[in-house]
């Protein structure tokens, strides 16, 4: 081999030396940012072709080194598996705040919650009986019975006003998701460029994981990539991604509380149902299509059988101006609950026409007893144990939220911990590369200055005796 190959040699050394350098510098100065994958070069060595044996006359098959790769380190498992996990947290983590919200609405148990006012209520009653044709009394029963139909109203607005955010929250969801979906798009297309033209493309991959990542969290979406390295994006069975083409997503259904029972929102591409069951969209659903409506209607139930069992027991009384078959409440819902008597003097509680006594108003203050409420009502269970159901239901459905999110909190750790094991950057691992690099370089320049002392040997010195 003439010193002249031995300089081509050595410059590929300093080359590849050069690029795995730079390759470790990109990890070590991007080792805390989100998504991105370590780098590493694969070298290989390099022959001579055979014509250059030929050619020349000699055996000389050395070609030094040179960048096989710049390959991205990133188990397409672990990642899938992560985004997954990712998915069902979203989904139970939105769940988990609707609902907590809603819970607290009910401000239960406590002073302040609806049942502390069913009490106070019935109680003014018991009060009225030991004084029938007390101004005073009659007026502390009105404003108890105008604070009832207050909070079950305001219970009903609160539901409503819960369903409304989280609808907005969904609108809000539908339009990341086609965002995403078009950086997606256009990502892919940019790799499927970059690869056909032998560009770097790591980064962009890097991208295009965070992507897929994003829409796993927001619709429980899964990526896959062909044997062409097209990606293609769907949620459980309805695409959203192939390669360049993205197709939009649309909220349709219900705009508020009153018809979501009827005509649920739903996600739709195209002519096609989004059945997502998992990712934000899935818990933010769930709270929508199920769990408020249903929890307004349970509040709902309180008031009719509130206004029913009030009413029943009321309407048997006569007023001090001799009149029956009054009514105390109306309405048919908690939205419409109210108050019906204004003067406190002239409350229907007497048992008989043209008497004073509180039969009718210890009768309604029994009503405090489950038994007495679902006997008046016909064998349906009163008011209270109604709100007691709905209180105890809800507060299970959070507590069992919360156990699952905290359980599926600890799988999302161990996932990204499996990921950041896998492609996240090890700075002690960077800096043994960085000095292993940088021996190599050193020794491939060592090895060209060796190269010229012997060309200028060979040179200037060659012929001169004694010298």
């Amino acid at each position: 081999m003439s010193s002249f190959s031995t300089f081509n040699t050595a410059n590929t050394g300093l080359t590849a030396a050069q690029r795995a350098l730079d390759t470790t510098s990109q990890n070590i100065v991007n080792a805390n940012t989100p998504g991105y994958s370590r780098q590493r070069v694969t070298l290989e060595s390099v022959g001579l072709p055979v014509t250059a044996s030929l050619h020349s006359g000699h055996n000389a098959v050395l070609g030094g080194v040179s960048v096989a790769d710049v390959s991205r380190i990133r188990d397409s498992f672990l990642e899938a598996t992560r985004a997954a996990a990712g998915g069902r947290q979203a989904a139970i983590a939105a769940q988990t705040d609707v609902l907590t919200g809603a819970q607290q609405l009910l401000a239960e148990p406590g002073d302040t919650g609806l049942q502390s006012t069913l009490d106070s209520f019935y109680s003014s009653w018991q009060q009225l009986s030991l004084k029938p044709g007390d101004t005073a009394a009659g007026a502390v029963v009105i404003q108890r019975g105008l604070a009832v139909a207050e909070q079950l109203r305001t219970v009903s607005d609160g539901m409503a006003a819960q369903w409304t955010t989280a609808h907005d929250g969904m609108v809000d969801l539908v339009s990341r998701v086609n965002q995403a979906s078009s950086d997606l798009a256009k990502v892919s297309e940019s790799i499927t460029e970059g690869q056909a033209a032998g560009k770097p493309v790591n980064e962009l991959l890097d991208t295009r994981d965070t992507l897929v990542r994003q829409l796993a969290d927001l619709v429980g979406a899964q990526g896959s990539v062909d044997d062409q390295g097209r990606l293609s994006v769907s949620a459980n069975g309805v695409n959203l991604v192939s390669g360049n083409h993205w197709d939009p997503v649309a909220l349709v259904g219900a705009a508020d509380i009153s018809s979501a029972a009827t005509d649920p929102p739903t996600l739709k591409v195209g002519v096609f149902t989004v059945p997502v069951e998992s990712g934000k969209a899935a818990g933010l659903l769930a709270t929508l299509r199920t769990d408020l409506p249903n929890l307004s209607a349970s509040v709902d139930s309180v008031a009719t059988r509130m206004v029913t069992a009030v009413n029943t027991v009321y309407g048997t009384g006569y007023a001090p101006d001799g009149s029956t078959g009054n009514q105390f409440f109306s309405g048919t819902d908690a939205k419409t609950i109210s108050v019906v008597p204004v003067d406190g003097s002239k409350l229907a509680v007497a048992a008989t026409t043209n008497t004073m006594d509180g039969t009718i108003a210890r009768q309604v203050g029994d009503l405090a007893d489950d038994a007495t409420a679902h006997k008046v009502l016909g064998g349906v269970d009163g008011p209270s144990v109604t709100w007691r159901q709905l209180t105890t239901s809800l507060g299970v459905q959070v507590q069992s939220l919360n156990t699952a999110q905290s359980v599926q909190d600890s799988v999302v750790a161990v996932a990204d911990q499996a990921v950041q094991s896998d492609a996240g950057v090890n700075l002690d691992e960077e800096m043994t590369n960085m000095m292993l690099y940088q021996r190599s370089y050193q020794a491939s320049a060592r090895v060209i200055t060796t190269a010229d002392e012997l060309m200028d040997t060979l040179i200037n010195r060659t012929g001169k005796v004694g010298l």
